[in-house]
This record gives structure tokens, C-alpha cells and sequence, in this order.
């Protein structure tokens, strides 16, 4: 018991340390101008990518992600993805003070099918189609503001998302989301929890691109990733509408695309596997599409191919580029 308690103190103290951390350094760019906030975090990524700070991981992804390119359209495109990412958590944490019902227009533009629908139906049609729906996206642009963007429209989304282990880091970030009200879902045990959402006609948000341990093994820039197969069993058992979309940065500071379309699939057949594929396969072909049109938006520092037997040779390739 005395062991027990030594190591709960000792993990109580470093998450107390941790959040303070963090707590010190949001509240620290928050304080600056949000354009020099902007413009530092992307200078602080230039420095930590030539540090060689997850450098290998994101060089090793490219390599197998455009075996094509020569190895300085590699290195530029992965810096650029960690710029990207800096100056989006720098978005993060100015969305609440910026981003309102009555200013999202100048920082948010709708294509695809939420722009179509409202068009001809109006904001309150689209609030009352937008029910039931399994909100798609990927580690792209940046799909932090995606369910926040909606709910300034009336919709209302609850996204899956993985908790840290430290309790007051997860305060706080959800202090920071423009949809702190929203409940949201955590990704143990959460398929029931998404169900009993789509029973009240509520919506949900989710990551089609992510690594699982077990799950689908489908193409992902032609090698075979292994998947998770929740939105596709969502999709296929249960019926749910699916929109699948990503909101891309478009220029500076908060400005951005929300592109989006309305997913329609084939009826289940009797080989549940094998839709279960053909819907997983589907999904993640759209999201490689978005992602060749703005690779240096996409999250290379995901080890998204480690289950892949092609990503020991890409490997390989990747440290000796690093190493030139």
C-alpha cells in the first residue's frame, strides 16, 4: 500500500508539473498578438525540424507515401507539415477569443455538401438534416475546428477522442474547444457511447485514418495499413449517414476550408466482411485524395505505416536520407 501510495504521489506531481507547463505556455502565446503567435510557432517548428525533432518518423512516412519524389521535396514537405501543426495549435488556442456565430464567415469557407444543401435549403433545413450523421475526417488541415465550426451553425457534434492520462491537461483543453459544451466521447468503449448518441438523433465525429492494432488492412497510398473498421460497422449494421470531409487552411491565421460530401454505399450484402472492407477502402481512398492535394497539411508524425511490411524498406530509405 505504501508503494501504491509513493507512485500515485509521484504521478500526481508530474501531471501538477505537466499542466502547469502547458498551462504556463498556452496562457504565454495567448497574451502575444495572435499574428506573432502565428508567425513564432511556425519559426519554432523550423528550428525543431532541423533539431531533427520527429524528423525520421515524418521522412519515413513520405517515403513510402510518394516513393516518387526526389528527397528534397521529402524534407520540404515535412517541414512544412510541422509548421503547419504549430501555427494550428496556435489557431487552437486564439478559436475561442476570434471565432464567433456572427464572424465565422470571414474565417471559415463551405464547399462541397453542406454549401449545396444550405444553398437550397437554408441554415435551419441543413441543422434539421444534419442528424444521425457520422461526421468523417482525418489527421488533415485541421480537424480540431471541425466539430467546433459546426456547432457555431447549430449542429451539434460529439467527437471520439483519445484522453491523456493526466486529468487537469484535459480540462483544459476542453476549455479551449469553440464546442466546450458538446459532450464528447471517449474512444475506450466507444461504440456504445456513439450508439446511444445516434439514438438521439445526434450526430458524431471521428478519425478514419488512424493505425489500429486490430482492424482492416486496406490500401493506404498503395500498401496495405491496417484500419480501424468502427465507421464501417457504424455504416454498414446500423444504417447512420455518413459525411466525410476535412477543413484545409486556406492562407494565414485562421482562414480555412470546410469541404465535405455526403457519402452514399452500396446495400449490405450477405458477406459482412467483405463489406465491412469495401466501406473501410472507400473511406480512406478519399482521404488519401485530400491528402496528395495538400500533403504538407497532413499529420506525417503519425507512425501510420508500422504495421506495414513495406515500411522496413521505406525505412531504410528515410535514414539515409536523413543522414545526407
Amino acid at each position: 500500500m505504501n508503494l501504491l501510495r509513493r507512485l500515485n504521489r509521484r504521478y500526481l506531481l508530474r501531471y501538477r508539473a505537466e499542466y502547469m507547463l502547458v498551462l504556463f505556455v498556452a496562457y504565454g502565446i495567448k497574451a502575444l498578438s495572435p499574428a506573432f503567435a502565428w508567425k513564432l510557432a511556425r519559426g519554432a517548428a523550423f528550428v525543431l525540424y532541423h533539431a531533427g525533432v520527429r524528423r525520421h518518423a515524418m521522412l519515413h512516412n513520405l517515403g513510402i507515401a510518394f516513393p516518387e519524389w526526389s528527397d528534397q521535396q521529402r524534407r520540404r514537405v515535412a517541414m512544412l507539415s510541422l509548421q503547419h501543426f504549430a501555427s494550428m495549435a496556435v489557431d487552437v488556442m486564439f478559436q475561442r477569443r476570434m471565432v464567433s456565430p456572427r464572424s465565422v464567415e470571414r474565417h471559415f469557407v463551405t464547399t462541397g455538401w453542406a454549401r449545396d444543401y444550405m444553398a437550397k435549403h437554408g441554415p435551419e433545413g441543413f441543422r434539421r438534416r444534419a442528424t444521425r450523421i457520422l461526421f468523417s475526417t482525418a489527421h488533415l488541415g485541421n480537424w480540431e475546428l471541425a466539430s467546433g465550426y459546426f456547432s457555431l451553425l447549430g449542429v451539434r457534434i460529439s467527437p471520439v477522442y483519445r484522453a491523456t492520462n493526466n486529468p487537469w491537461l484535459n480540462r483544459l483543453i476542453r476549455k479551449l474547444r469553440l464546442d466546450q459544451q458538446t459532450a464528447v466521447i471517449e474512444r475506450r468503449g466507444a461504440v456504445q457511447q456513439m450508439l446511444d448518441t445516434f439514438e438521439r438523433n445526434e450526430n458524431v465525429g471521428i478519425l478514419c485514418d488512424q493505425s489500429a492494432v486490430h482492424g482492416i488492412y486496406v490500401p493506404f497510398f498503395g500498401v496495405e495499413a491496417c484500419t480501424h473498421k468502427t465507421p464501417a460497422v457504424l455504416i454498414r449494421d446500423y444504417g447512420v449517414g455518413v459525411v466525410q470531409g476535412v477543413v484545409i487552411r486556406k492562407g494565414d491565421f485562421l482562414r480555412y476550408e470546410v469541404r465535405g460530401r455526403l457519402l452514399e454505399f452500396d446495400p449490405p450484402t450477405d458477406d459482412r466482411d467483405a463489406d465491412l472492407h469495401r466501406i473501410t477502402r472507400q473511406l480512406l481512398q478519399n482521404v488519401e485524395e485530400e491528402v496528395r492535394r495538400f500533403p504538407e497539411q497532413y499529420f506525417w508524425l503519425h507512425r501510420r505505416f508500422k504495421r506495414s511490411p513495406q515500411a522496413a524498406a521505406a525505412g531504410r530509405r528515410s535514414q539515409e536520407v536523413e543522414t545526407q
